[in-house]
């Protein structure tokens, strides 16, 4: 039977009510010990493991694999799946240089081979890369080998990644997916500026790091407002009030952590109105993808706490919105 997202979305309708809700993570929060939590993920079936770190790796691999066998299009998760290639691309670039083992920061799932992204490094042949990172492969290479720039090194790359993930959504023809993709990719910039003019960052590298063609993101002012400072860009934010960018540099004063928690927030509110209140078809299943990864997100704050011995209410306010 050939698969339809009339089909998925009625499947995904009935996945979505075992995503965790407020009052699990409440539960969570009581636990006092990694043993605990183990069982208590157990019994919620949230995946299969011996450890609350087997649960979350194979947590994605189930997600993927149930996501794959309903929709009739697998590409429509490739512009997230992006980042991870990213991740992987500039590990072995850097432990090839560094001579150091790369292969146990591999993350999935991706769409380009770790063995294909090896060899093109290893042998110069970077045509084995998709052409999105091709270029910026090769020219992260070359920067790391003879300047040993890695924050450079790392903008190439990070920059064709934004922009094959903008393409990506485009080609989808998924309203929902080029929103989302925009604003999160919005706020990605705007920590490139934040931390590039914290560091005192030149002009060639906002150049090479920040990416064209993002709503609201006005590369050419706010490179100039990062030229003078940290706190020039949060002036400019504040004055547009970009996406509520207002009150986010509000929170980015107070606490970059907090700063971090309401651009999250806000994005995940974007996938409860879109995806979980509406939408049909994709963006039942998207919204579904980002509702996974916020509770694997969620486990893994409290997870910490736990390790940590951190009080309960400091692990609270770390929490993100979820989308059960």
């Amino acid at each position: 039977m050939a698969l339809s997202y009339e089909y998925s979305i009625g499947s995904v309708r009935a996945r979505e009510k075992n995503l965790f809700s407020r009052a699990d993570l409440e539960n969570m929060l009581s636990l006092k010990d990694m043993e605990s939590l183990s069982r208590f993920l157990r019994d919620k079936s949230f995946s299969e493991g011996e450890t609350v770190e087997e649960m979350l790796k194979n947590s994605t691999k189930d997600t993927m694999s149930y996501l794959y066998s309903v929709v009739p299009d697998e590409s429509i998760f490739n512009a997230f799946l992006y980042v991870n290639d990213a991740h992987n691309i500039k590990s072995v670039i850097k432990g090839i240089l560094a001579g150091a083992d790369y292969k146990r920061l591999f993350v999935s799932p991706c769409t380009i081979s770790t063995d294909d992204i090896e060899t093109a490094v290893k042998e110069n042949k970077y045509e084995l890369l998709p052409e999105s990172f091709c270029e910026a492969a090769k020219k992260a290479y070359e920067t790391l080998a003879h300047t040993a720039d890695a924050r450079l090194a790392d903008a190439y790359i990070d920059r064709a990644c934004m922009t094959a993930q903008l393409k990506a959504a485009e080609e989808t023809k998924t309203e929902f997916l080029t929103e989302y993709l925009e604003l999160e990719i919005f706020w990605r910039l705007v920590k490139i500026a934040l931390r590039g003019a914290k560091t005192g960052a030149g002009i060639a590298y906002y150049e090479e790091a920040f990416c064209e063609g993002v709503k609201g993101f006005d590369v050419k002012e706010i490179t100039a407002a990062a030229l003078k400072g940290e706190e020039a860009v949060c002036e400019y934010f504040s004055a547009k009030d970009i996406n509520k960018s207002r009150e986010a540099m509000e929170r980015y004063k107070s606490s970059p952590a907090e700063f971090e928690k309401f651009t999250e927030n806000l994005l995940m509110s974007l996938a409860i109105e879109k995806c979980r209140r509406g939408g049909t078809g994709a963006e039942a299943a998207i919204g579904y993808y980002l509702g996974s990864l916020a509770q694997r997100r969620a486990v893994q704050i409290i997870a910490s706490g736990i390790r940590t011995r951190t009080d309960g209410e400091i692990t609270r306010e770390r929490l993100r919105e979820i989308y059960g």
